[in-house]
C-alpha cells in the first residue's frame, strides 16, 4: 500500500513539474513579444522602459522545458524509450549553444541599437540579478548618481509615471530620487 501511495506522490510531483515549466514557457513567450515589440516600436516608450535580453535566449530553450515535461510524464506514466532521452539531450544542447550565441549578439547590438533611438542605459537602476533586464531612459539626467540605493522605489515611481501617460520632468525624476534616498538613509542610518 506504501509503494502505491509513493507511486502516486511521484505521479503528482510529476504533473505539477509539468504544469511550472509551461507557466515557464508561457513567461518567456509573454517577455519575447514584449521585447520584439518594443524593438518595433521605440517610440512608444514614454522615458523609460526595461529591455529583457533574456527573453529570446529563454523562448529558444522553451522545447527544452516541453522535452523535459514528456520525459517526465512517460516516466512517471509509461515507458520512456532510451532514444527519446539520447534524442533530447542531443536537442538541448544545440538549443543552448543557440540561446548562449543569441544572447552574447543581443549583448553586443543591442545597446548600440537602443541608444541609437535616443534612449541611455542607465545601470544605477538595475537589479544586480544576471537575469534581470536592463534600464534604459530616454534622459541621462533620469539616471541620479544614488539611484541605485532606492532603485526599487524609483522603478514603481517610473511605473506609475508611465500608467498615468505622464512625462516627468528632469527636476521632477531627481526630486523623487532624492526623496527616496533621504527615505532610505532616514530608515537605514
Amino acid at each position: 500500500m506504501q509503494q502505491g501511495e509513493h507511486f502516486e506522490r511521484k505521479k503528482a510531483t510529476a504533473v505539477f513539474l509539468s504544469l511550472i515549466m509551461l507557466g515557464a514557457i508561457a513567461v518567456a513567450v509573454f517577455k519575447s513579444v514584449e521585447l520584439l515589440s518594443l524593438l518595433v516600436d521605440f517610440d512608444s516608450q514614454p522615458f523609460y522602459f526595461r529591455l529583457p535580453l533574456v527573453a529570446l535566449p529563454l523562448l529558444i530553450t522553451s522545447p527544452m522545458l516541453l522535452m523535459l515535461i514528456y520525459i517526465m510524464l512517460r516516466r512517471n506514466f509509461g515507458h520512456l524509450p532510451e532514444q527519446h532521452f539520447a534524442l533530447w539531450v542531443k536537442i538541448s544542447l544545440v538549443l543552448l549553444a543557440v540561446a548562449f550565441a543569441v544572447r552574447i549578439a543581443l549583448g553586443i547590438w543591442l545597446p548600440g541599437y537602443v541608444a541609437a533611438h535616443g534612449f541611455t542605459h542607465c545601470s544605477k537602476l538595475e537589479n544586480p540579478s544576471p537575469f534581470a533586464s536592463q534600464v534604459w531612459v530616454r534622459q541621462p539626467e533620469y539616471c541620479h548618481e544614488l539611484s541605485y540605493l532606492v532603485n526599487v522605489e524609483v522603478l514603481e515611481w517610473f511605473d506609475e509615471q508611465a500608467v498615468a501617460d505622464k512625462r516627468p520632468s528632469v527636476e521632477d525624476v531627481t526630486a523623487q530620487i532624492e526623496l527616496f534616498i533621504a527615505e532610505y538613509k532616514q530608515r537605514y542610518q
